[in-house]
Order: structure tokens, then sequence, then C-alpha cells
């Protein structure tokens, strides 16, 4: 049989052309997966100047990952030389960079290109983007954008007023000399607790603005020996046994927050004593002590927060700000605190997955409309009516505990699975039935009512409606399993005459 030229069949064997966008983990471990798997036609687009994702753009003082380094990389890609326990954002940068090198997909990058839109074609059966370097088409999308891209920038009124620097931790300005300045710094997260022990040697001052404080348990970050790393290079199961450790710790903490609540009591009480032997001040300690669950926000990692919040030139200010001014911060009580630089570490745009990207599905209807109440997608990679698209990390793919790498394997294993399916069909399209969408949706949304992040506080996994388009109510293992296992019917395929059949 030869391919239709309509794009309606498949030649037994014919390369079927994927574009992914975005070249961070999730588009440069799915490039290397499906190249393995035979898929030689990949082309990724990265908007950034190189591959990276979050590791390109946040390069703020003691931006380090809070997973360990073992379980925080390509199982198909161990790195037994890395420097620390936690790795920092350079080191895993040039991890990223050099995956991609040794595996073929460096060169497969279109970086300094942004993908603005993608439009399914029904009648061709491919998707067209439009990219700042011009159109590509393609059969199969892979939308591979990340839930923690798009910097958010708060409502604060007056705020393009301030006179000085002020700027984003995702987008540090490095040109700004810190030293002997007084600076602001918005935001008591996860940015923000690597961000503040790092530059308070060197600062006059460190006005830190908290919201509502977060819980945080010890790090014990420290650096591998030569000797260690001789070891893991030289015994490879060493290493395969200490990320298997890793992450059965990290399944503990998953039941804790997704099932049996009883169990984040150690987590509680290792917390509490964490504040207690670094801070002696009573008022500053129930500043920094939250009234909510363990795990209800992100659960922080650090040993150097709460000693750094003690320092003579730092003030942690939990009063309401009510304006930015050119020369400071003013807050509710009327008070006015002056600042040389002002650093926002307040977060990103979680909910949008794929923006500020418009992709127009088969009927016309772009994924905004679909997602108008809350982002929905099987197994966080499939919507209904947009055919041959797939998302890495997309909808409720987070989770409190875990590897985002880890999950981003298991969803291109799916990824991978489906081709499969529509190669060995000799199909041009494969979209996930509303049936199976609905099903898994009523599953997922009954499963997360149940857990901690649902449990009164303010987060950003739960908007404003109670939605929650972020976390995975289940353990990580379970995630490895249902993208792995194929179910007859879940999707639909068309065949290369039109004939719709179900996929086995």
């Amino acid at each position: 049989m030869s391919a239709d030229p309509r794009g309606n069949g498949r030649a037994p064997g014919q390369s079927l052309s994927i574009a992914i966008v975005g070249g961070g983990f999730g588009g440069v471990g799915a490039a290397v997966m499906l190249r393995r798997a035979g898929h030689g036609d990949v082309t990724v687009f990265e908007r950034g100047e190189r591959v990276g994702g979050v590791w390109t753009h946040n390069t703020y003082p003691g931006a380090a990952c809070d997973v360990p380094s073992h379980l925080y990389e390509f199982s198909f890609a161990p790195n037994p030389r890395w420097s620390r326990r936690y790795a920092p954002q350079a080191e895993i940068q040039r991890y990223l960079e050099d995956v991609a090198r040794r595996h073929g997909v460096l060169e497969r990058v279109r970086t300094g290109t942004e993908v603005t839109s993608a439009q399914w074609d029904e009648e061709r059966g491919r998707w067209q983007l439009q990219t700042s370097a011009g159109v590509h088409e393609a059969e199969i999308l892979i939308t591979a954008c990340g839930q923690l891209s798009v910097p958010k920038i708060p409502a604060i009124p007056g705020l393009e007023s301030f006179a000085g620097p002020a700027f984003h931790t995702a987008r540090w300005r490095h040109d700004v000399e810190l030293a002997g300045k007084r600076v602001a710094v918005i935001g008591t997260g996860c940015s923000a607790i690597q961000t503040v022990p790092a530059i308070q040697p060197i600062v006059a001052q460190l006005d830190v603005y908290q919201r509502s404080p977060g819980w945080t348990i010890p790090k014990m970050d420290f650096e591998y020996s030569e000797r260690a790393k001789r070891a893991f290079a030289r015994f490879p199961l060493l290493q395969r046994l200490d990320r298997a450790a890793i992450f059965a710790f990290m399944e503990v903490g998953a039941i804790g927050m997704t099932r049996q609540r009883w169990m984040l009591a150690p987590f509680r009480a290792l917390a509490r004593r964490q504040i207690e032997r670094a801070i002696s001040d009573p008022g500053l300690r129930a500043k920094v002590t939250p009234t909510d669950e363990v795990g209800c926000k992100r659960l922080m990692l650090t040993d150097d927060w709460y000693p750094t919040l003690t320092q003579p030139n730092v003030e942690l200010i939990t009063e309401a700000i009510d304006a930015v001014t050119t020369a400071g911060i003013r807050l509710r009580d009327g008070s006015e605190r002056p600042a040389d630089v002002l650093v926002l570490a307040t977060g990103f745009k979680t909910h949008g997955f794929v923006a500020p990207m418009q992709i127009t599905g088969a009927a016309g209807r772009t994924l905004a409309d679909a997602w108008a109440d809350v982002p929905r997608a099987y197994l966080g990679m499939s919507v209904p009516e947009f055919p041959n698209m797939f998302l890495l990390y997309g909808p409720n793919t987070n989770g409190g505990t875990g590897s985002v790498i880890y999950t981003i394997e298991a969803g291109a294993n799916h990824v991978i699975a489906a081709l499969a399916q529509l190669r060995a069909a000799r199909a041009r399209r494969i979209e996930l039935r509303r049936q199976t969408a609905e099903s898994f949706d009523r599953e997922l949304r009954e499963a997360l009512a149940g857990t901690v992040w649902h449990s009164g506080c303010t987060n950003w996994y739960v908007d404003e409606n109670g939605n929650d388009p972020n976390q995975w109510p289940w353990l990580w293992s379970s995630y490895r399993r249902r993208t792995a296992r194929w179910t007859p019917g879940a999707y639909a395929l068309d065949a290369a005459a039109g004939e719709r059949v179900l996929a086995a």
C-alpha cells in the first residue's frame, strides 16, 4: 500500500513528522525517546537561545533543584558525576544540553523560535504551526511547555513607578549590583527561600514580604566526594539503588498527601523542629509557622531559610502591601520602607500549560475555549477534538512529591505507544474519545477532593473556583502503570479510507 497523496493513508514504516514545542526536559526527553523508538523526523521548537527550559531562565542566585539529583535525571541517561545531592541550576543546564548532544537531538532543536499558534488541518491530516521563523507542518504535535514557564507579575498598584531596578526571579538581572543595596523581595515560596540566603551576605538591608508562610523541611544537601562519583560510575547499580530509595521515600509522601493524611504527622513535627532550632524569637517564630496542613502548599526543602531570617540585616514583613512607590514599598498601615532594588519571587502562571500559544483543533475550537472552566486532559496528555496532539507535563501531572522527569518519561512512553497504534493501522489520525475523557475526569476530580491540596489553604494548584488543574491525586508509580497500559477503545483512529475504528 502506498501513502495517500492527501495524507489520508500511510505506507508501512513511513516516518511520522513530529513537532515538539518546548526545549526543556519535556521536549528534549521526548525527542530522544522518539528517536530511540525509530521516529527520525522530529523537530523541537524552543523560544530561548538554548535548550533547558526553566533551567535556562531561572538563573537567580542560589537556584538549584529540590529533588535529589539521581531522581532528577533521565533513566536512560544517568549521570554519576553530579557534584551535589541537589544539583545547582548551571549543572542541570549542562546535563540537559549534554543529553541532547549525545543523543543526536541538539541539531533538531530550533532555538530562538517561538510557536505562536498551531491549527489542525482536517483535510490534510496535519498540524500547521505559525512560528517566529515561518510556517512549519507536522502530522503530530507534542507540547512540552511546562507548568512553570510564564512568570506571574503581581497586580500591585504603582509597580511600574518604582525608580530602581525591578525584576522577577525567573528574569534575573545579573547586571544589577546588589552589594550594599537595600533589597526588597516579594514572596516567600520556593524561589525566595533559595534567593534570600544567597544574597543576604552582600546586601545592606533585605526586606522579605510574606503573604502567608509555607512549611519547610531540612534539605540536607551535601557535595559528592570524588570517591562517591567514581563508585557511581564504576558500579551503576549503586546509583540505581539510590534512585529507587529516593523514589520510595517520595511515594510515602505521596500516600500521605493523597490518601492517608495521618502519615504527614512526622513531616509536620520535623518542620516545627526546624523552626524551633533556628529561631528563638517568639514573634518571628509565629510569623513563619503556617496554620494550614503540611503539604497543602508546596513543601519546601531548605537548610538556610530560617537562619537567614534571623540575621541583623533581614526583616520579615507580614503587613499587607498597599502600593509600590518610586522609592520603596508602602504598607497598609501607612508606613513606607525604602528600597533600591525590587525582586519579585512571585511564582508563575501555572494554569496556562501552552500559553501564550493558541491551539485550534478539529472542530475549529481553540484549546483555551475547551479549557474555559478548567484545563482537563486524559492522563494529562490528550483532549477530545484535538487529534494527533499530546501534552507532556500537562494538566494534573504535577505532585507534592516526586520528579517531573519521571512523569515526562512515562508520558513520552504513552505517546510512543499511541504512535505505534497509528502506524499499525496505517491511519492518519488518532483522537481521544469523549467518553474516555469524561470518565477519567470524573475519577480524577473525585480523588482530588480528598487530597491535602484541598484542605483549605491558598496554593498555586487550586483556582478561585476550587478547581485543581495541576495535581495528580495518586501515586507516581500508578501514573507510570496507567500510561504504560494501552486501554482498548480509549482512542479512535481514522483509517486510510476514512473509516473510523477503535484503537485496540
